[in-house]
């Protein structure tokens, strides 16, 4: 073989010093020499700033507290950086109406998990930089406004789900990417971490869940295909809730109401809802078929439940497992939902619920079930 006459590859295809093209996007727009300038132009485009009192599109996460007070979270996939960013209404009716916005906040990071505490000024935010943030929305001392009390860096990968406890401490649990869970106190002002469990499970986690009743008693779930019961008094607090299922567990609730017999539902990959019972573990008392794709988020009002899921639709089902109304008009996916409570003396007398469901698009819009009219059918 003559090695003389080999081909230089570095040479070949470097670029040429005869290639210049524009370095503006005046003289880009009028220039025919240099096709294919499509990743050029973007790199010299200058990014538009998102307004104030306006959300990104991916409409993620949603809260509301004791007094109605609602912060809905969005974020964009679509941009050079991913971000996301926050806004606060006084009433779950004027959201989505830029005029009504009492707080707003545009973050550097995607918001992954977002919750009110027990206190009505104070909510918790999470992000994909592993930072659990906790905000308040005023206070005697400082009055009305938006300002941050504490930020903590202590998950390796993204914060994936939070969830308080509601006794008397004031605790939080998250759990994030790399599979570990936390336990927080904000009851001194400030965020510290009380416990910290590592390889809590072996995948990500991907919702953690409370006993409205118990203090100490918590729920996760992971892509690992498992789900845990934790019970925070014991030095070995998890007992296996449910291990080696078919599909990764995408979502799970503990049910708060007390004709639900406390049960957990878990909801997976197949977009299954499966029912729990903690007392008998590796058991799963009903499954629910819910959609072909996996489930995101199940939430939990009165005798009723809804089910949302990588899909433009959400299903409610009545305590008997029984689909009642199926929400078609969101055109992408569905990412949350708030309920209405009933006015007082209503909640029993009422044959029907109202909610607010929330997605991507900038997709609002409030929902009312006749349940008589439902089952009729």
């Amino acid at each position: 073989m003559d090695y003389s006459k080999r081909v230089d590859m570095i040479s070949a295809y470097s670029i040429p010093i005869s290639y210049r093209p524009p370095e503006t996007l005046p003289a880009l727009a009028k220039c025919t020499d240099y096709p294919n300038t499509n990743s050029l132009q973007y790199r010299l485009s200058e990014a538009v700033p998102l307004a104030d009192k306006q959300l990104h599109p991916f409409l993620d996460l949603a809260t509301v507290n004791g007094v109605g007070n609602v912060i809905v979270a969005g974020n964009t996939y679509t941009n050079r950086l991913w971000e996301g960013g926050f806004c606060g209404w006084d009433k779950v009716e004027e959201l989505g109406s830029e005029e009504k916005v009492i707080f707003s906040k545009h973050c550097e990071a995607i918001v992954t998990a977002l919750c009110y505490t027990k206190d009505d000024a104070l909510f918790l935010l999470g992000n994909d930089r592993g930072s659990i943030e906790l905000w308040s929305t005023g206070n005697a001392v400082r009055g009305t406004g938006l300002y941050p009390v504490d930020n903590r860096y202590e998950h390796i990968g993204a914060v994936t789900a939070l969830d308080i406890f509601r006794g008397t401490d004031r605790m939080v649990i998250s759990g994030s990417m790399d599979g570990c869970i936390k336990l927080w106190d904000y009851s001194e002002g400030d965020l510290h971490s009380s416990r910290t469990l590592q390889q809590a499970h072996v995948g990500a986690v991907t919702a953690v869940a409370t006993d409205h009743s118990q203090d100490s008693l918590a729920v996760s779930c992971s892509h690992d295909r498992s789900a845990l019961l934790w019970d925070f008094r014991e030095t070995k607090p998890a007992i296996a809730l449910y291990e080696r299922h078919d599909a990764a567990f995408t979502t799970i609730r503990w049910c708060d109401e007390a004709s639900w017999n406390r049960l957990v539902a878990v909801g997976d990959a197949a977009g299954q809802v499966h029912f729990i019972d903690t007392r008998q573990p590796n058991v799963l008392l009903e499954s629910v078929s819910c959609f072909d794709r996996k489930v995101h988020k199940i939430s939990f009002h009165r005798n009723y439940f809804a089910v949302l899921g990588n899909t433009p639709e959400v299903k409610f089902f009545d305590d008997k497992s029984k689909q009642i109304h199926v929400e078609t008009s969101a055109t992408n996916y569905v990412r949350d939902i708030i309920w209405e409570n009933p006015k007082d003396g209503d909640e029993k007398a009422s044959p029907s619920f109202a909610c607010t469901l929330i997605g991507w698009d900038s997709y609002v819009k409030r929902v009312s079930v006749d349940t008589v009219a439902a089952v009729a059918e």
